[in-house]
């Protein structure tokens, strides 16, 4: 994997699939993109396929309940600082409470809200635009709270749906930042409640 400063990923101009946590992953074949893009994926969704390239964890709790996720063998990042104490392959980001892409500093990413309130899904984008993505492929993001498989129930808080749908207009509200950027991002989560972003199923938005 190559690195870029300081050893981060360097993944200038190559396309990443961010898999979130939200049911319809399980409606999605990941296989195609082995080999083809770099995969980010978010907690648990590292058992829906362990050849990614990184693992983010929000929580501490998860990181615990995970033991570290030890039989993770990608990159592992996470904005918890006893994450990083317990398990030292876990590198740490930091989060600032912003509604938007960072891009001044490698490692220092919007939370997703204004307020706080962490929301992993945007962070990982935030990761994959700073090590250079010209192209993110949302999987799992369904931004509607439907069904009982999602972040929640991995340990680490109570559905909220007011919460969701903050995070879902916070990032439909990053669009014109995305533009700006030149990063396209294309939304392949079936049933997806994010609609600013082009959908497509993941076999199609890779070109196969």
């Amino acid at each position: 994997m190559g690195e870029g400063i300081d050893g981060w990923p360097d993944w200038t101009g190559e396309t990443v699939v961010c898999v979130g946590t939200g049911p319809s992953v399980w409606k999605v074949d990941l296989a195609p993109s082995r080999g083809r893009t770099r995969v980010f994926v978010i907690k648990g969704e590292y058992r829906h396929c362990p050849w990614a390239d990184a693992l983010y964890g929000l929580d501490t709790g998860w990181w615990v309940s995970a033991r570290g996720a030890k039989d993770f063998k990608g990159l592992k990042f996470s904005p918890s600082p006893t994450a990083g104490r317990l398990f030292g392959d876990v590198r740490q980001v930091r989060l600032k409470p912003r509604a938007e892409i960072l891009t001044g500093e490698t490692g220092v990413i919007g939370c997703g809200l204004k307020t706080g309130g962490g929301h992993s899904g945007f962070h990982v984008m935030n990761l994959g635009v700073q090590f250079g993505a010209r192209r993110l492929l949302l999987v799992g993001y369904d931004m509607t709270g439907n069904g009982r498989r999602n972040a929640w129930e991995e340990g680490v808080g109570k559905f909220n749906a007011d919460r969701v749908r903050q995070w879902r207009e916070a990032l439909e509200d990053c669009a014109p930042q995305f533009a700006r950027l030149g990063v396209e991002v294309i939304n392949c989560s079936p049933g997806s409640a994010l609609q600013v972003y082009p959908q497509s199923t993941l076999e199609q938005a890779l070109g196969g």
